[in-house]
């Protein structure tokens, strides 16, 4: 008797989102001037690439309690004012892939922008990363959302205290 393989895709998803008091275009514009992510990102410190699909992404993310780790990415997703997605695989065979995605959605007639970054981690290991870790991400999107709601609304370079958007590990 044949028995049919079945493959298990194990995924891990971590989302967090903050209303911003600007339009999608007006957050799009900060969210893309990656030259400057380094006067207001507490998340992704350095940055290099073109807002297009297909263009690749180095950059230095600055996770709440680990080390700076340099990643390489590819955009899979450059939609203006709406989403920015680029994905990366961790070396030895496609054990974990990431995808991370900035969505920005319009609410309130257009007037204010929900945006949202959802991270996924799929692959033979994407289930096995620790839930700690999913928290640890989650802190480190909201770092960063909050960091961009102050750069669009008030131009001011980096989060102040007390600031705790929404997230949902």
């Amino acid at each position: 008797m044949l028995i049919p393989e079945a493959t298990v895709r194990l995924v891990v998803s971590v989302t967090a989102t903050v209303e911003i008091d600007a339009p999608p275009a007006a957050v799009w514009e900060t969210l893309t001037a990656f030259g400057r992510y380094g006067a207001w990102n507490p998340l992704i410190t350095r940055i290099e690439a073109e807002p297009v699909e297909g263009a690749t992404v180095q950059a230095v993310i600055n996770q709440p309690r680990f080390p700076p780790v340099p990643i390489r990415a590819t955009i899979t997703r450059a939609d203006p004012d709406r989403e920015l997605a680029w994905e990366t695989q961790l070396p030895g065979g496609g054990l974990l892939r990431v995808s991370h995605a900035f969505q920005l959605r319009p609410v309130a007639g257009g007037d204010r922008t929900a945006f949202s970054q959802v991270e996924r981690l799929d692959g033979p290991v994407g289930a096995a990363v620790p839930e700690a870790l999913v928290g640890f991400l989650a802190d480190g999107f909201d770092e960063m959302n909050a960091a961009l709601r102050r750069r669009v609304e008030t131009g001011a370079p980096a989060s102040g205290p007390g600031e705790s958007p929404d997230h949902n590990p």
